[in-house]
């Protein structure tokens, strides 16, 4: 008995323990979650990181720039040379230089106009890295209305469930007191039983929404989560919805980073126009060499000389260096009228893409208008199907309707329940879609 108890004790921990593991996520949690986990989020942050290291790399040319180099050359065979019909050998044994230069650029437009590209291109960066999380917004609130909307219709088909197990056992219940036809209880039944494979395909579906929400937040799919709330909670964003009707694009990330390129654009125009410029810099150079000779007999005189090293210096030199461009101009006269040409085309693109997203945004507030409206109807027809279910039961249990009557009764209910989450659902759907194309990051 003691052992038995043990085990009952070990199971009712690890069961406490796999309920502990189940993630209870709100949306602004699903929200947060997602913006900090997912790896569509993690690679724009990457990429702000590595143009901002450009940008840096872009300033370090306006500082000195150092250069040293070095070199040694050892003779393996001794050199030699020719000299009045005769072949002398060098005693020299190597050879060795070394030296340290330096520049700065005093006039360098070029090098300017570059590091102001740097700035735009990290506007660029920071302005992806937001679509990016506008993209995820949109995405995960929609796949947690799919959820929510599952759940919801789950619900309302559990509820028709019992209503039609109601049924069913007033029916069984009438039949065996001889007040109504068997008929009636095999109807019932077989209404009963109708419903039981919906409810399995809408668990199937609860699931497959919660996987695909999992991957939108980055989390594990084999974290169980739950989702906590209801599409009726939403109730209240129709009506705050409804009086506002203050909407602009002003914000829309896609308007905005075609607005970046433009001046992307322009700064490479700039860029190309400097290529025609001269360019001055000042520089500096010191150097250092030595010589080293063998042992043996001076080549000319033929006197003994001893191995020697001899190091001199060759001095320090400093100056200007001017670059004037001569031969590149036409090449690059072509350059800018292409980039020109790529500029008009984007001002054509942007102004495409502007009414594109003016003909969006006017659907989605349709969409919402339309959803508002049947989500109000189908609210209105779940009070009164209720209220004539009601009805039709008590007609029912007093002899007074038909099992017909009841069933199409429960019927009307639940298709009434299943419109309004619909929707709610289409309503949400539609004002997540606006608040993407509005360019809206919060909830």
């Amino acid at each position: 008995m003691k052992k038995i108890g043990f085990i009952i004790i070990c199971v009712l921990l690890f069961q406490g323990i796999k309920a502990q593991d189940t993630l209870r996520i709100t949306l602004p949690e699903a929200l947060d979650i997602a913006l900090s986990e997912s790896p569509t989020i993690k690679i724009a942050d990457k990429e702000i990181e590595r143009v901002d290291y450009s940008k840096k790399s872009a300033w370090y040319g306006l500082i000195p720039n150092f250069e040293g180099s070095g070199q040694y050359a050892k003779y393996v065979s001794p050199a030699t040379m020719s000299l009045a019909g005769m072949t002398i050998e060098l005693p020299t044994d190597f050879n060795a230089n070394a030296s340290l230069s330096a520049s700065l650029p005093l006039f360098a437009p070029a090098l300017w106009e570059s590091i102001r590209m740097t700035k735009v291109d990290m506007q660029l960066a920071v302005e992806k890295a937001r679509a990016s999380k506008i993209t995820l917004r949109n995405d995960v609130l929609k796949a947690y209305y799919s959820v929510m909307l599952a759940q919801d219709s789950y619900q309302a088909l559990l509820s028709s469930h019992s209503l039609s197990e109601e049924v069913y056992k007033q029916a069984k219940k009438r039949f065996e007191l001889g007040l109504a036809a068997e008929y009636d209880v095999i109807s019932a039944e077989v209404q009963m039983k109708n419903l039981e494979p919906n409810i399995l395909e809408v668990e199937n579906g609860i699931e497959q929404a919660k996987q695909f929400l999992k991957i939108l937040m980055g989390v594990d799919v084999a974290q169980p989560i739950k989702i906590v709330g209801s599409l009726s909670d939403f109730e209240n964003e129709i009506v705050a919805i409804n009086n506002s009707k203050n909407f602009s694009i002003n914000e829309n990330t896609d308007i905005k980073q075609i607005n970046i390129q433009q001046q992307q654009l322009q700064s490479a125009l700039r860029l190309q126009r400097t290529q025609r410029m001269p360019m001055l810099a000042a520089f500096g150079q010191y150097g250092y060499a030595g010589t080293g000779n063998n042992a043996g007999n001076n080549p000319f005189t033929g006197m003994p000389m001893p191995a020697d090293e001899s190091w001199f210096s060759q001095g320090m030199l400093v100056g200007l260096q001017l670059n004037i461009p001569l031969t590149g101009i036409f090449t690059n006269i072509a350059k800018e009228k292409q980039t020109k040409i790529q500029i008009e085309q984007l001002g054509i693109q942007r102004d495409y893409l502007q009414n594109s997203i003016n003909v969006q945004m006017l659907t989605a507030q349709n969409n919402m208008e339309k959803a508002a409206k049947q989500a109000d109807s189908a609210k209105s027809n779940a009070a009164m199907a209720q209220k004539g279910y009601d009805i039709s039961l008590k007609r029912y249990e007093n002899g007074m309707g038909t099992i017909i009557e009841l069933q199409n009764a429960s019927l009307a209910l639940t298709q009434a329940k299943l419109a309004y989450n619909q929707a709610l659902s289409s309503f949400l759907t539609a004002k997540a879609d606006l608040e993407k194309i509005m360019g809206r990051e919060v909830i």
